[in-house]
């Protein structure tokens, strides 16, 4: 008997140790996808520059402090992994006071959040892989697929018209809300899924091609974000161009150690 009893208390202790005091618990994520204030050189399809009015700039403050409520322990940016150390020598400037922000969300959301809650840095994730549409474009052309190619341009062109003119009219909190709703998402999305992979004919896959090195860059940009995350990490924030994020959201929400904070939440609380 006296055996048995030490077996139960054995098993209720060793359930307390190991089922709960080493239970860890989902590391909460936010994927905020963003316009890029300055228009990328590098898109077919560009956002018109955001004016920093004064205006503005209370709105940018305001998105800032709701940001830094989140608490992340990183900030992850789109700069390359190999950057790191020189953008750990800019953010120090600024700190320093010896640097002026410029023109770009990675230093007006993500230096401007990182200085509140004093963060040592930024953490570097971006993967540029190859995008190369020319090659799927010829191809439509051979195959006799204009169609595609004018459905596709008229898609693109109506949703990023779309984001200059709530861009212009909500604030930037509600503006960074829409972009990041899930309609806004799925439409960005489309560009990829819904033309480019109509593109080639019998064994030949060009548009189809194209978008896996699109899926290839994001699973880079995935993988590099977990190596960044350390066992103390109990919250995260990335800050990424909005193209990025349907395919980023839906790896994050496939892997049970994350829970996506969605940016609705965050923002408008």
């Amino acid at each position: 008997m006296k055996y048995q009893i030490l077996s139960v208390i054995f098993s209720v202790l060793s359930t307390i140790t190991y089922g709960q005091t080493n239970k860890k618990e989902k590391v909460k994520i936010v994927l905020l996808g963003s316009m890029h204030f300055t228009p990328s050189t590098q898109d077919a399809y560009s956002n018109k520059e955001l004016e920093l009015t004064p205006k503005k700039q209370k709105e940018l403050q305001e998105v800032v402090s709701k940001l830094a409520n989140f608490k992340p322990d990183q900030i992850c940016i789109e700069v390359p992994v190999d950057k790191q150390e020189s953008i750990n020598r800019l953010y120090q400037r600024y700190l320093a006071g010896q640097y002026k922000l410029e023109l770009n969300e990675i230093d007006l959301l993500g230096f401007q959040t990182a200085k509140v809650l004093n963060l040592p840095k930024l953490t570097c994730v971006n993967y540029k892989g190859k995008f190369d549409t020319q090659e799927a474009q010829e191809a439509a052309k051979r195959y006799g697929q204009e169609t595609v190619l004018k459905d596709m341009n008229l898609h693109a062109q109506d949703l990023v018209d779309q984001m200059n003119e709530k861009e212009a009219q909500l604030s930037m909190k509600d503006h960074l809300v829409y972009l990041n709703s899930q309609n806004t998402l799925n439409r960005n999305l489309q560009y990829y899924i819904k033309y480019f992979v109509n593109i080639g004919k019998g064994d030949n896959y060009e548009g189809t091609d194209l978008v896996s090195e699109w899926y290839t860059t994001n699973l880079r940009i995935y993988t590099n974000i977990l190596r960044m995350v350390g066992p103390a990490d109990n919250a995260i924030l990335v800050i990424y161009g909005q193209g990025h994020i349907p395919i980023l959201k839906h790896l994050f929400e496939s892997n049970n150690d994350f829970e996506i904070v969605e940016v609705e939440d965050l923002l408008l609380k």
